[in-house]
């Protein structure tokens, strides 16, 4: 957001004129953490999600995006969607550590890698911890390692781009001299391709079949699909000749996050920009990035902005 609020304030105190608007937004729930999936305000956007379901969308309490953004003030008043957009860039920290580590300032981003969410469970029978028998048991939990085990072997018989993980576990009941009697938890898998990612998919259900062996029973639900996305072409190239004009290291590469990109990439020419950060780490309170190459992926939003909307 500052940065493309960097670029309409330099475009302003140049007096500059383009002959498309330039806009800058901020899309609700990119992450998809708290409120399951991703992505969901570009997606109504783009017209992949009714604005119904995105409304609808709870957290773990049951508190819905819609009833969020009315208590928030965050509502607003304009139609989502509709309009026609000329084209889109989005910049970013790369969340990885591919830059840093082929010392390159600028990344142009080819697109992103698929992603499969999914809510499992396993279930099991609660009992006490102490009096029921190794043998007699139904540890939903041990059943659940079972599957977060199959996430890691499907993401690794997909090497080098094969990902996953299981971020969320709930146990019930939670007790510490119980048994558990139910486990519910996520799985996201990830991948550039779609048949790879068709099979680690494949390969967590297959496991999950097994659960009887332990007298347990498990769903697999799939809450979303992403497949993989191409950015347009011209968008891209006109990254590169940004990044070439300013004489920055650049190279091309495949996002392995979600961002808004992937939806505004379907109704209009789409791009993104990424640089460098610390360590390659994210989401965590010590992500960090340069003010030298937070400025040079300014200057290349702006050369590559101006170029969509002089045309």
């Amino acid at each position: 957001m500052l940065a493309g609020l960097e670029v309409i304030q330099t475009l302003n105190d140049h007096h500059y004129a383009t002959r498309h608007p330039v806009e800058v937004v901020v899309w609700t729930n990119e992450e998809g953490s708290r409120f399951a999936p991703a992505m969901v305000a570009s997606g109504v956007f783009a017209g992949e999600f009714a604005l119904e379901y995105g409304l609808s969308r709870t957290d773990l309490n049951g508190v819905t995006i819609g009833q969020e953004l009315d208590r928030l003030g965050y509502a607003g008043m304009r139609v989502c969607g509709g309009q026609p957009v000329h084209a889109y860039f989005e910049a970013h920290i790369e969340q990885g550590p591919i830059l840093e580590a082929e010392k390159r300032v600028i990344g142009v981003v080819q697109g992103l890698q698929g992603q499969r969410w999914f809510d499992c469970t396993v279930q099991g029978m609660e009992s006490h911890a102490g009096t029921t028998p190794m043998p007699r048991r139904r540890d939903a939990l041990l059943g659940a390692t079972h599957i977060v085990q199959a996430v890691q072997e499907a993401a690794l018989a997909q090497a080098p781009y094969g990902v996953g993980t299981v971020g969320q576990l709930i146990v019930h009941p939670n007790s510490r001299n119980v048994i558990p009697g139910r486990v519910d938890f996520s799985i996201d898998l990830r991948h550039p391709e779609d048949g790879p990612l068709k099979a680690m998919a494949e390969a967590v259900r297959a496991a999950l079949d097994r659960l009887g062996e332990l007298g347990l029973t498990g769903t697999l639900q799939e809450i979303w699909y992403a497949p993989p996305t191409s950015f347009h072409p011209d968008c891209i190239a006109a990254v590169r000749r940004a990044a070439e004009h300013l004489h920055l290291p650049h190279m091309d590469m495949i996002s392995g996050a979600g961002h808004d990109a992937k939806y505004l990439a379907q109704v209009c020419p789409s791009a993104m920009i990424f640089i460098p950060c610390k360590d390659g780490i994210s989401h965590n309170e010590i992500e960090d990035a340069t003010p030298e190459d937070v400025a040079a992926g300014c200057d290349v939003l702006l050369r590559a902005i101006l170029e969509k909307a002089t045309e």
